[in-house]
């Protein structure tokens, strides 16, 4: 078990069930971006929340009506599938914490304190108490392990997230070498989707062609490896219609135009030409 569950004191407030620690290898500043991006919840933990319907959201937090589609209402408590609640998050920078209140719903008035502790730049530790209001005493330890049983499956899920956003932002992006060419032989051989790097950037190779049917020029596609919104990871993610969905928040683009279908203003930005060569095609940033 990677994290510690610590049961309620016998002094401790009617309502709390227990503790969550756990230590994460990540920055202050991705937790603090992890807590404010509702938009991830319905994408990232689609075990835990079905939809999420923002009514405000700022630097101070947000707050959200949530639907459900399984047995958790993602804050930990168990819920009817299909129900939905007004979650509501506030974070204080100041005191290094956030309070995510269950406004209304199952489970309403059940709050969850989230405390951080810098270890190191990127070392943070994490101690979360869960407060539910009218839990029996001999029913505490049950209810607070389920509730940490559901945290540690969603710490899980955004660990992925904000270290592979870390990877990325740590690396150098510079201007692209225009005569730059990264050339693939025996094309009908290739695994795809194939990853590429060129001038540092890595790119996606893969064909609308389908089943068995040969790719021609027309068919190749070329498409950044990460989501342009937040580097959110598109190179696992089957092309749909023409289309690829970002696992992280749902972003869907048009792998031909690169523009966001999806209502976002973003795009995937520029791309390298593709140019057949026989059996083989050649990546070039400019045309031969």
């Amino acid at each position: 078990m990677k994290f510690e569950f610590v049961p309620a004191s016998a002094n401790s407030r009617l309502d709390h069930v227990g503790s969550y620690r756990r230590r994460l290898p990540v920055s202050l500043d991705r937790m603090y971006e992890n807590a404010l991006d509702w938009q991830h919840l319905p994408h990232l933990h689609s075990s835990s929340f079905g939809s999420i319907d923002c009514e405000r959201a700022g630097a101070w937090g947000w707050r959200a009506k949530v639907s459900t589609d399984s047995a958790e209402d993602g804050t930990g408590g168990s819920t009817e599938a299909g129900s939905s609640s007004t979650l509501e998050l506030r974070l204080d920078r100041e005191a290094r914490r956030w309070i995510t209140r269950n406004v209304a719903g199952p489970n309403a008035g059940a709050e969850i304190w989230t405390h951080v502790f810098v270890v190191s730049d990127r070392v943070l530790d994490i101690v979360v108490d869960f407060f539910v209001p009218e839990v029996p005493a001999r029913a505490r330890d049950k209810v607070g392990m389920a509730y940490a049983k559901a945290y540690e499956l969603l710490y899980d899920e955004d660990v992925q997230m904000m270290t592979e956003r870390q990877r990325q932002l740590d690396q150098r992006l510079d201007g692209v070498n225009e005569d730059e060419v990264c050339r693939l032989e025996r094309v009908r051989d290739l695994q795809l989707p194939l990853q590429v790097t060129m001038s540092g950037r890595s790119f996606v190779v893969n064909t609308l062609a389908e089943g068995a049917a040969a790719a021609t020029l027309g068919d190749w596609v070329v498409y950044p490896a990460q989501c342009p919104h937040q580097l959110g990871p598109l190179y696992r993610e089957p092309l749909i219609a023409g289309t690829v969905r970002c696992p992280w928040h749902g972003y869907v683009f048009d792998i031909k135009t690169g523009n966001c279908v999806s209502g976002s203003q973003c795009s995937l930005g520029r791309v390298p030409s593709v140019i057949q060569d026989g059996a083989a095609i050649e990546l070039r940033w400019r045309s031969a």
